[in-house]
């Protein structure tokens, strides 16, 4: 494996922003891409970090991205809306829809948010922090599917049909961190599968099959025409089917023919609406606290909360920068200088 690049985060996020800036995207817009992109990095998933700028470009380029694509609600009830994000970022939709299902729940104890027309959202543990952190419990999912749709085979099938369907939860605590659940229901993302890429390094086994259906550690067998797998075999399977057939079905515009739909849905909720928030952060404060007493098995320092190792990558990658792959640091500092953006000096 190639030596990582450490950059400082604040001036990664400005590159960020004035290279999506420089390719059409209004300053507020590529402002707030690039600090989800960012902080993505710092919460330790470079697979939803910068590493996905050049895609992204690509995507502005094609038409296929509406760099300046703004969210609006096209229709809602007292704790129901559906979200436009007319091609725009998704990472600008998912962050309007959160505070639509937020308002909502502070006024009907409950708000449920679907997002049409809306592109990759990026690390869905962010929103469930956004919510957690303003004291909302929140669930995020995104799911897509149907024939050619994803990377991923459903379980006992071979071929591709779903996507990595990913899905979040945030549980808001009082004394103690929030509870930040965040995962893909395939055994890895497959921005996981561009880092190890980028890396020049072999994935763990058991994450994909090459284009034959036989088990590889290689990523580039997953761009060959291989599959993803789903996590947990039949549970992964059912979890994003779940999620494709959610997501689709409210947001959903008219029946596909193909069999082919995707969304996301957001859902937030008011914790005040069930009892006292008092009682409610004294019981998440209590067994949260109960979890992390617990005896750590040989060769673990200490039981995290989910949220944990994210919590503590930003510590540690705001001190010492952000690691990225000489790889994706030349691909990213190209498409700047070719967009006449200055590219900073990197730490390393």
């Amino acid at each position: 494996m190639a030596e990582m690049y450490l950059i400082a985060p604040d001036p990664l996020e400005t590159l960020t922003a004035a290279i999506f800036s420089a390719a059409g995207t209004p300053t507020d817009l590529a402002a707030e891409v690039a600090n989800h992109l960012v902080k993505a990095n710092l919460s330790g998933h470079d697979s939803h970090g910068v590493i996905r700028i050049p895609a992204y470009l690509t995507q502005i380029e094609s038409g296929r991205l509406n760099a300046g694509g703004r969210p609006e609600v096209v229709h809602e009830t007292a704790a129901t809306a559906i979200v436009d994000a007319h091609g725009g970022f998704g990472q600008v939709g998912a962050a309007y829809a959160l505070e639509v299902a937020m308002r909502k729940a502070t006024e009907a104890g409950a708000g449920v948010v679907s997002i049409r027309n809306c592109g990759h959202i990026g690390r869905l543990g962010h929103y469930a922090e956004t919510a957690a952190s303003r004291g909302f419990i929140a669930f995020v999912i995104y799911g897509n599917a149907g024939p050619g749709a994803g990377l991923t085979a459903p379980f006992g099938g071979a071929r591709r049909h779903l996507g990595t369907n990913p899905w979040a939860v945030g549980v808001p605590s009082h004394d103690s961190q929030p509870v930040i659940v965040d995962f893909a229901t395939t055994v890895v993302a497959e921005g996981k599968v561009q880092v190890a890429r980028a890396k020049h390094v072999p994935l763990p086994a058991g994450c994909i099959v090459d284009k034959d259906g036989q088990p590889s550690t290689n990523a580039e067998d997953l761009y060959a025409g291989g599959m993803l797998l789903p996590a947990a075999g039949h549970k992964g399977y059912g979890l994003s089917l779940v999620a494709a057939l959610i997501g689709a079905g409210l947001t959903a515009e008219t029946p596909p023919d193909d069999g082919v739909g995707s969304g996301v849905v957001v859902i937030a909720i008011d914790p005040r609406a069930f009892g006292t928030l008092d009682t409610f952060n004294a019981t998440i404060d209590n067994m949260s606290a109960s979890v992390e007493a617990v005896a750590p098995a040989p060769g673990v320092e200490k039981v995290l909360l989910p949220g944990g190792p994210e919590a503590q990558s930003r510590a540690s990658r705001h001190e010492h920068g952000v690691p990225i792959a000489p790889d994706t640091w030349d691909v990213i500092a190209k498409a700047g200088t070719h967009l006449g953006v200055h590219v900073p000096e990197r730490i390393h």
